[in-house]
């Protein structure tokens, strides 16, 4: 017979480690309870991002599908915060962060050249995979694949693949024209203003006879003046630099950039003398631009992104009770080249990307945020909502290609813009801001040559990228001379 003392001492023992297994499991739930709460409470507040031009409102479709998608950021109040200009922006983002501050995301300009760059994150591979991205957009965005070296934990070298930031769209250069004075857009740029006449009826009312006349009061184009009066001015001469072979602003000393220069100002003079005199005085003296005459029927084709569909609205606005072009007659064609040789066809392209602040306290958010950016869906919403940007990702680019960019303008269309035989190029304008403040005051001056307009866009640019990114030579004053 067992022991009686023994026999509750072996009870004792049993309920005391039967306890403490019970003990543990309530602290082990009680831990997993706590630990699942703080991952929740880990998703931040409040999630700012910065944009250019973008109505803050034509976002809310994405934060609703971003949350959707990430519930655990279903709390998180995503704040979008609009800027007019680059300009503004620019010069607001840098002051915040030379504060030790910064939105969580903001936009970089593809032609920025390593200001706004340098104050970023790159997306790592585990987020988004470099290789899926480069398949799924379209290769003008190629620029935004980053490879860094790091060491591993053996203190070795390793290749760490990573994405810049995501693009949602795009702009590339096409041509805008009144159909009623210009039936076809010539291929080469050489051709244009060759063969300008005006047209005029039959006794049938016909109007699609030119006839040969002694006067003309309109022009083909007109270009060579300054963004004052013709709505991105230093874009379209970033144009001719790229079909010139001159991809950056670091190449100004190469002839081809002269020659370059010199035809964009070969359209300052081009067509009938007293026409573009005429124009042109009208322009600078009732403030109007090339667009305000383009619409009144004074100036055939004007060069621009799609996005320009929206100045030519204000300006048909703006021309009131005036004879303005009709919707029959505005048209889009593909930019013209400067060879017949199709191997040598190059367009414009230019964009904005999302990026991670380098200084944003919720990384891990921001990572999540840019990642839906990246689907099809999120691109999806945001055309919608700005309807006048080409789209980033392949399989969008196959459902737009055909179709018209505003219901009200038929004849616009997104495939003479985005052409997928003409290789898109971005130019680098080494600083966005410079570069075209510098081109806005200097293209109206047709007095100082070339090479000399050219060679002081160099000496700006540089003077000041040693200010801003290398933080040197602070005594050396930066001047549009």
């Amino acid at each position: 017979m067992p022991d009686l003392a023994s026999l509750s001492k072996t009870k004792l023992i049993f309920f005391a480690v039967t306890g403490i297994i019970i003990l543990g499991i309530i602290i082990g739930i009680s831990m997993l309870g706590s630990t699942t709460k703080k991952v929740l409470s880990t998703a931040p507040k409040e999630l700012t991002v910065w944009v250019v031009g973008d109505e803050s409102a034509g976002f809310s479709d994405i934060i609703t599908g971003f949350k959707a998608r990430y519930p655990d950021y279903k709390n998180t109040e995503i704040k979008v915060t609009k800027f007019g200009n680059y300009v503004d922006y620019e010069k607001t983002l840098l002051t915040v962060i030379g504060d030790g501050n910064s939105p969580d995301i903001f936009v970089v300009n593809s032609s920025d050249g390593g200001l706004l760059e340098s104050k970023i994150l790159a997306i790592p591979a585990a987020i988004i995979n470099p290789d899926e991205f480069s398949k799924n957009f379209n290769k003008v965005f190629d620029g935004l694949l980053v490879e860094n070296t790091e060491k591993d934990t053996s203190g070795n070298n390793k290749t760490v693949s990573g994405i810049k930031g995501i693009p949602l769209g795009y702009e590339a250069m096409g041509i805008f024209y009144n159909w009623k004075l210009v039936r076809t857009v010539p291929h080469l740029w050489s051709e244009i203003g060759q063969n300008s006449l005006p047209l005029s009826s039959d006794t049938a009312g016909n109007t699609d006879i030119q006839t040969p006349a002694t006067t003309q009061d309109y022009t083909d184009m007109m270009l060579g003046l300054d963004s004052k009066y013709i709505p991105g001015a230093s874009n379209i001469l970033s144009l001719f630099f790229l079909q010139n072979k001159i991809p950056s602003y670091a190449q100004f000393i190469d002839t081809n950039a002269n020659i370059a220069l010199d035809n964009y100002f070969s359209f300052a003079q081009k067509g009938s003398p007293s026409s573009i005199a005429h124009i042109e005085t009208t322009m600078k003296d009732l403030n109007l631009t090339t667009v305000d005459m383009f619409v009144r029927g004074k100036i055939g084709m004007i060069v621009g992104y799609p996005s320009l569909l929206k100045e030519i609205e204000y300006a048909i606005k703006r021309a009131g009770t005036e004879n303005t072009i009709s919707t029959l007659y505005l048209r889009t064609s593909e930019i013209p080249q400067v060879s017949l040789d199709a191997k040598n066809d190059i367009n414009l392209g230019e964009y904005n990307y999302f990026a991670l602040s380098s200084l944003s306290k919720n990384p891990q958010a921001g990572y999540s945020f840019l990642a839906y950016l990246a689907t099809g869906e999120a691109e999806g919403k945001y055309l919608q909502s700005f309807p006048m940007y080409l789209p980033a990702q392949r399989l969008q680019e196959e459902s737009r290609i055909n179709e018209a960019i505003s219901k009200d303008y038929s004849r616009v269309k997104y495939r003479n813009f985005m052409n997928p035989d003409v290789p898109l190029q971005i130019f680098q304008k080494g600083l966005k801001n410079e570069y075209d403040s510098y081109f806005s005051a200097i293209l109206g001056n047709l007095k100082k040559n070339s090479k000399d307009i050219l060679a002081g866009a160099m000496k700006y640019i540089d003077c000041n990228k040693k200010h801003l990114i290398d933080g040197t030579a602070f005594e050396e004053e930066c001047k549009i001379e």
